[in-house]
């Protein structure tokens, strides 16, 4: 028997936490659990303003690229295209080709001048045609413009052009100089 007392004296010893203890203890985990919760609501609002900031930073990012791929654009010198040859040979004197020449701005803003050179090639890569070009303009992005001039022959390869079909050559247009509507210039060196 004293073996028995013994065992609930020291089980009461161990478990015999009054109420007050027991309340004080539940007080002590309540203040923690709320300290954790304001913690945690502080982290959420850090977070929230940190994925606002980022959003901020991507449209940020993407307003210089598209920035970036504009002025690069720019500054690129194959950005004027020949989309249409025309020509009627006049053999006068001098002869002579009256030449309807269509190219097409790619450059992301309004060109006012062009200074270059058109060639035109034929299917065996021999260039047939070469026509200095130095205009003032106003082509917004995307459009065509039409270009009429005189071309006197100046060589014997220039009156094969005569009798080659415009959709056996090859058309390009190789600018020395571009301007644009908001002061910029390309100086391109071939």
């Amino acid at each position: 028997m004293k073996k028995f007392l013994l065992a609930s004296l020291v089980g009461a010893m161990l478990f015999g936490a009054t109420n007050d203890d027991i309340n004080k203890k539940l007080d002590l985990l309540l203040q923690k659990i709320e300290q954790l919760e304001k913690k945690v609501e502080k982290k959420d609002t850090e977070i929230e303003k940190l994925k606002q900031e980022l959003q901020k930073q991507k449209k940020e990012i993407k307003k210089q690229e598209t920035e970036t791929k504009k002025q690069f654009a720019i500054k690129s010198c194959n950005k004027i295209k020949v989309v249409g040859l025309n020509y009627v040979y006049h053999d006068e004197v001098i002869p002579y080709y009256t030449l309807t020449i269509k190219m097409k701005n790619n450059y992301p803003a309004t060109v006012t001048f062009i200074r270059g050179s058109l060639y035109a090639e034929d299917k065996d890569r021999v260039k047939i045609l070469q026509d200095f070009i130095e205009r003032k303009m106003n082509i917004k992005p995307g459009e065509v413009i039409t270009i009429k001039k005189k071309h006197i022959v100046s060589g014997e390869l220039e009156k094969y052009l005569k009798d080659e079909k415009p959709e056996n050559l090859k058309l390009y247009f190789k600018p020395t100089r571009v301007e644009f509507e908001n002061g910029q210039r390309v100086e391109c060196f071939n």
